[in-house]
């Protein structure tokens, strides 16, 4: 059974929609976000595929750490490349293809037997997680955003402050969002 396979019978590899936004399903993908989608998922997949022995065997030694290393290494190093041909990948679009990604080698992981039904969605939640924590560090490490230590010091210098009011263009987007039932 190939990724797509998986994709298509709703396995545990089930293709992510990306036309559900963060929103429940209400804010369509629009059809640049879609193809962003379909061309770095499929990189990626092809990427993954072409070093398929190499991650296969890091994941009979340790299935969480392997896939959050490939995956993250596979969907960064595609948003770099594609950052610098001038075409930034939207951040949900990144979001979601890497959530597809993750199903991916969870179903790959499953249908080989190094994860157990059982397993299947703590090692989910436990890749994400870690996921987007190694993305970020390595964002940090390469001077793109400040460290962790950086935002928890500034976060504890404005804790006494009240924070601003939001302007009338943040006004509107959390009425939006209480709208589409995101708070």
């Amino acid at each position: 059974m190939n990724l797509n396979d998986m994709a298509q019978q709703g396995a545990p590899g089930a293709a992510e929609d990306p036309a559900a936004g963060t929103s429940g399903g209400k804010t369509p993908a629009t059809a640049e976000q879609q193809a962003q989608f379909d061309m770095l998922l499929g990189r990626a997949r092809t990427i993954m595929g072409e070093s398929a022995e190499e991650w296969k065997a890091a994941m009979q030694i340790d299935p969480a750490r392997a896939a959050v290393k490939m995956g993250t290494q596979t969907l960064r190093f595609l948003a770099q490349q594609s950052e610098k041909a001038g075409q930034p990948v939207d951040p949900m679009v990144l979001l979601h293809a890497g959530i597809q990604l993750v199903k991916d080698i969870a179903g790959i992981a499953n249908d080989t037997g190094l994860l157990p039904d059982s397993q299947i969605e703590p090692f989910l939640q436990q890749v994400m997680q870690e996921s987007m924590a190694e993305y970020m560090r390595m964002d940090a490490e390469e001077g793109l955003m400040p460290p962790p230590e950086h935002l928890q010091q500034r976060q504890r210098a404005g804790a006494g402050r009240q924070p601003k009011a939001p302007g009338s263009q943040g006004m509107a987007l959390a009425h939006k969002a209480r709208q589409e039932g995101m708070q």
